[in-house]
């Protein structure tokens, strides 16, 4: 199977919006040895930094792309009648943009988060004056300015028209990358940022933020005894110490690397990092400080941290977007059972670290607990799978996560219906066909938990039959050759049932009925024949 990479990606995005636009001119300016940007159509191109001395005064063009280094230092300038200290590539950009012609499209490549920190609302308010107002911002493939750098830049888009709102969208492959552009063209709005959504001018802090937020909106509504708290009101001192230093010890605090990947603790002495590197945030006697260290150490939590990250070279965490963050609070009594429940997890860690060490000298201990943790692996995975499926309606429907309220039954008729059974099978064709994914059936597409019972006791009686079912449309409509690549089970979810049937990618073409072929694109399965069919597979599964 081949794998696309970043730039082309990036670069089908622009050659869609290039082809929406129609520009009757074109200009690519290089001054970074990124070449992450391009453009396939005729075109100028002016490369290095003193690129606008190639280009002749007074000469507009439709449309602009401009491949820019990022985080260089700052210059100042005047902008739309402001005094400002940018960062010199953002003065780049701002040259740029006064080459356009009245009906003409700028794209930029800048740091994450773009201009959600200091100084961007600013620079962009500037720009306004002089008649250029952010349009969209759409976060890069990972791994586009690799080797160079790991980070993940976004793309800015520019134009002459006003608008209250910005497109916000992420790349993730070459079909979706089009469908992305024809969705800001069409002013076509989704609610993720695979399909594309827009906020308000002023509310984008960086695409992480928006997930964030997203996932903490489900949580709220999966565990209605949850409530959010902007993470100052729970904070009443944040300290950090000069290089050399140390860190006095106190109670109800905890740690928090501002750079790197080690975990927030609760304990001082489990700091792997030097003082110098943590804030050391001592937390309200209103909530448990331990919980607060489990939030920040989970999947969300990790999260929110990410996006409370700036920088170019080595990001660090920003002191004030951690303070303006939200945190998800359960009640006092569920976070000393969060909390218990982690106290016990870390004991069971540290005991099975010691006895794997003495496994070969012990057959006879070995032989004795063996069963016990057959029985704990069992209960654990249980716990994981449904903890999974929650985490996986927070984050919401996606190229790789599909909802499906039922398998067959129309709950509005309350009926049986062939074509909602083939819309589950066409999903995992697609899944199959692509990059993987996981299909939930039992959650509807708002994230609600109705469960498959209902659909159950009025259709199969019980959920062998339920299984069976599957199992045969399976083996009938896509194949039993394709069972290594597709996993189902039934799965717990806030008292009702759900069927997560996760699936693989596969090696070969996979076809529903051996004659309709789907893909994932963004959170939708399309179907692909003719010339394009043939490509994908050719370009997909690296077969001719």
């Amino acid at each position: 199977m081949q794998v696309e990479s970043p730039q082309l990606i990036c670069q089908n995005f622009i050659e869609s919006l290039h082809k929406h636009v129609n520009p009757s001119n074109s200009l690519l300016i290089e001054a970074s040895n990124f070449n992450a940007l391009g453009l396939e159509a005729n075109h100028k191109k002016v490369r290095g930094f003193n690129w606008q001395e190639d280009i002749s005064e007074n000469q507009k063009y439709d449309f602009i792309v401009a491949d820019l280094p990022i985080g260089m230092t700052g210059v100042k300038t005047e902008i739309g009648g402001h005094q400002l200290n940018i960062k010199r590539n953002w003065l780049f950009l701002a040259s740029s943009l006064r080459m356009l012609s009245d009906e003409g499209i700028g794209l930029a490549l800048v740091e994450p988060p773009a201009f959600g920190y200091s100084g961007g609302n600013k620079f962009t308010r500037a720009l306004e004056e002089e008649g250029y107002f952010l349009r969209a911002i759409v976060e890069l493939p990972e791994g586009i300015l690799q080797p160079q750098t790991s980070i993940r830049p976004v793309l800015v888009l520019f134009s002459s028209t006003p608008k209250d709102s910005v497109f916000v969208g992420e790349l993730i492959n070459s079909q979706q990358a089009s469908s992305l552009a024809e969705a800001f063209i069409t002013s076509k709005e989704g609610d993720n940022l695979t399909e594309g959504m827009t906020i308000r001018q002023g509310e984008f802090i960086g695409c992480n933020n928006l997930r964030f937020k997203q996932q903490l909106a489900k949580l709220k509504t999966q565990y209605k005894s949850y409530s959010t708290e902007i993470f100052s009101e729970i904070v009443e001192s944040l300290k950090s110490v000069r290089s050399g230093d140390e860190f006095d010890d106190l109670p109800s605090t905890i740690y928090i690397p501002k750079l790197g990947t080690s975990e927030v603790t609760y304990d001082m002495s489990k700091v792997s990092i030097k003082h110098h590197n943590v804030f050391q945030i001592k937390i309200s006697d209103k909530v448990d400080s331990q919980y607060v260290s489990a939030f920040f150490n989970s999947d969300l939590g990790k999260l929110i941290l990410s996006s409370c990250r700036t920088g170019t070279v080595i990001p660090k965490l920003d002191r004030t977007l951690l303070l303006n963050t939200e945190i998800a609070l359960p009640t006092p009594r569920e976070q000393d059972k969060i909390v218990d429940t982690h106290k016990k997890l870390s004991s069971l860690t540290e005991a099975v670290i010691r006895f794997q060490k003495e496994l070969a000298l012990n057959p006879t201990s070995a032989e004795a607990i063996n069963q016990q943790l057959e029985i704990i692996l069992e209960q654990i995975g249980e716990l994981t799978d449904s903890d999974r499926a929650m985490s996986i309606i927070r984050a919401g429907e996606s190229k790789t996560i599909e909802f499906k309220e039922s398998l067959c039954l129309d709950v509005r008729k309350g009926i049986k219906e062939k074509y909602i059974e083939l819309a589950a099978l066409k999903t995992i064709v697609a899944f199959l066909n692509t990059d993987g994914g996981t299909l939930l059936i039992g959650v509807n597409d708002d994230g609600d938990v109705p469960g498959i019972s209902a659909e159950v006791e009025k259709l199969f009686r019980n959920n062998d039959k339920f299984l069976l079912h599957f199992k045969n449309l399976l083996t009938q409509k896509i194949g039993e050759q394709y069972y290594p690549f597709i996993n189902q089970k039934l799965v717990s979810l806030m008292g009702n049932t759900v069927l997560m049937v996760e699936c693989k990618s596969c090696s070969e073409p996979c076809y529903l009925d051996q004659k309709d072929f789907y893909v994932r694109t963004n959170p939708a399965t399309d179907k692909l024949d003719g010339p394009k069919l043939v490509q994908y597979v050719q370009n997909h599964f690296g077969t001719k």
